[in-house]
């Protein structure tokens, strides 16, 4: 099977166009009791909500960044908690567990911690020991729960007490969370840059997963999302900042509201079939099988495989639909929305009425009645044009309904391998939709990008050949795949090596290449595994100029 690479530019970082993801954080107060020795004046529960603190705005010494030295301190960034205290906050949505997470871990709580200089330079040069001020001797207990009735203990071997770990950094990223290997010798002799290095983009705080789940009598418990988080102090006292979820994926929704060519989409063939409606704010497409293969599509920024969870969805109002619009061409051809391999799709050789010549694909996929009754036909191809098919189970004979506005929604589960679609129209399931799932011979595909395909009939021949022309107006797109293979990227030139870390994802192999001319790229060392963690990738050679240039090569084996 070829393999498929993605390059990041280390000078440049991993960049994708598109909108990413609002951080999620926990959204309301369910609970809380102060307990016995909680700090006075820092009882407003509601403090604990939204972001982590990035800046502290006191109104004596105006604004200053939250780092590891400076942590939050007012009373409206905290919420203090003494001995036998409480706090439940609420995720609104819940928070899903997923294994591709940095570490495993689920979400983060974030207190008031700092790490203590220790060589008495407080005007920016300042070098910390490890050991930590705020942290003080608090002992906690974390618990998880899905529907706010039945909680469930986070193991105590694994939790962390949350005054045991790392202060904020205001200018990392609140959903990554820190190696959970690390000690506080691994901070030793460190300013705030090497404090940064060790974080590799993080923004501090307790990393937790609800993974560690036990019920009462102390077994494991498999919980597949959580909406509840409490936390209790058993002795001395806790004051927390915010809660926020360990997020992997991207999230992209769109809801035609301006133009798309301004908010990322592009177009590939035939423009004319996709445009926009600025009135009804939707975008109005044709497919046309007599047109060349046309497309209007979004880049994902990742490659994704079998191995990662997904889901696409869309409002689509099907106008027409022309069953045998070509001549000669009277069977059912399809019309398509998914994901693609861009590459591919766009070569000269592509087509996807052949059977034989459209590797790559995960579509929602529709075909008119022609005498067998109309079929929705979820699809995936693989990297060797094959089409992943278990018999009659994998389509269903249903009609789309013409000039009414249905929801399509498909989701991919990478633990069983099973594609699942759901239609509705106005909250209602216009009928179920057989899931798809991937048969023992199926081998891999790799997508790219998420497109509106206007597929060409030609390469057909026979009594058989297929055609289409359909109208429709389409709405309210939203997908999400999992995040780049690359983030959290950090880079330091120590007695001329150069050494590169960041948050790897398990399925890619990670390697490094070096140029000094930006023409001849060469290999720096073999590929390693990527993990749920931070990958270091080392240059061991002194640099021979001072016009060294790297890139990571990420590639899905």
């Amino acid at each position: 099977m070829r393999r498929c690479s993605f390059l990041s530019l280390l000078a440049a970082g991993f960049l994708a166009a598109f909108t990413l993801s609002a951080a999620q954080f926990a959204s309301s107060v369910v609970a809380y009791a102060p307990g016995v020795g909680y700090v006075t004046g820092y009882t407003n529960a509601a403090a604990a909500l939204g972001a982590p603190s990035a800046v502290t705005s006191d109104p004596r010494f105006g604004d200053s960044p939250v780092d590891p030295y400076d942590p939050p301190y007012l009373a409206s960034q905290l919420v203090s908690l003494g001995t036998n205290g409480s706090l439940t906050v609420q995720f609104d949505p819940p928070l899903n567990h997923r294994p591709a997470n940095p570490y495993g871990l689920d979400f983060i709580i974030f207190g008031n911690a700092g790490f203590v200089i220790t060589n008495g330079d407080y005007s920016g040069g300042g070098v910390t020991d490890g050991s930590r001020f705020g942290a003080d001797a608090v002992s906690t207990r974390v618990w998880v729960s899905a529907d706010n009735i039945t909680y469930y203990q986070l193991n105590p071997a694994l939790a962390p007490s949350l005054g045991a770990l790392w202060p904020t950094d205001g200018a990392g990223d609140f959903e990554r969370p820190v190696d959970p290997s690390l000690t506080a010798k691994s901070f030793s002799g460190l300013d705030l840059s090497g404090i940064g290095g060790r974080y590799a983009g993080s923004a501090g705080g307790a990393g937790y997963s609800f993974t560690w789940a036990l019920d009462t009598a102390g077994q494991p418990v498999k919980l597949d999302h959580v909406a509840y988080v409490r936390i209790e102090v058993l002795s001395g006292h806790a004051e927390i900042d915010a809660f926020a979820a360990c997020e992997t994926q991207i999230l992209v929704q769109d809801g035609f509201t301006q133009d798309p060519a301004a908010s990322g989409w592009r177009s590939f063939g035939d423009r004319s079939l996709f445009t926009w409606n600025p009135t009804n704010q939707s975008l109005a497409v044709t497919w046309d099988s007599a047109r060349p293969n046309s497309f209007i599509y979004r880049p994902l920024g990742t490659i994704v495989t079998r191995y990662d969870d997904f889901s696409f969805s869309f409002d689509l109002l099907l106008h027409d639909l022309t069953v045998g619009a070509t001549t000669n061409k009277p069977s059912s051809f399809p019309i398509t929305i998914g994901f693609m391999n861009f590459a591919e799709a766009t070569g000269t050789n592509f087509y996807r009425g052949t059977g034989v010549n459209s590797p790559d694909l995960v579509e929602f996929a529709y075909f008119g009645d022609s005498g067998f009754g109309a079929t929705i036909w979820p699809s995936v191809w693989s990297t060797n044009s094959s089409l992943n098919y278990n018999g009659p189970a994998d389509y269903t004979l249903q009609t789309l309904p013409l000039g009414v506005s249905t929801h399509v929604a498909l989701s991919y589960s990478a633990s069983n391998q099973v594609l699942t679609t759901v239609i509705t129209t106005n909250g209602i399931p216009l009928g179920t939709v057989n899931p798809i799932k991937l048969s023992p011979s199926f081998t891999d595909f790799r997508v790219d990008t998420f497109a509106v395909e206007s597929f060409s009939d030609g390469g057909q021949v026979g009594q058989y050949a297929s055609s289409v022309r359909a109208h429709a107006a389409l709405d309210n797109v939203t997908f999400t795949v999992p995040a780049g293979p690359i983030s959290g990227q950090t880079e330091l030139l120590a007695d001329r090596q150069w050494q590169t870390r960041f948050f790897s994802r398990t399925n890619w192999n990670y390697g490094l290449q070096r140029t000094a001319d930006f023409r001849a790229w060469s290999d720096v060392g073999s590929l390693v595994d990527g993990e749920p963690g931070v990958v270091t990738l080392i240059d061991t050679n002194v640099l021979a100029t001072s016009r060294e240039f790297y890139r990571v090569r990420a590639e899905r084996p």
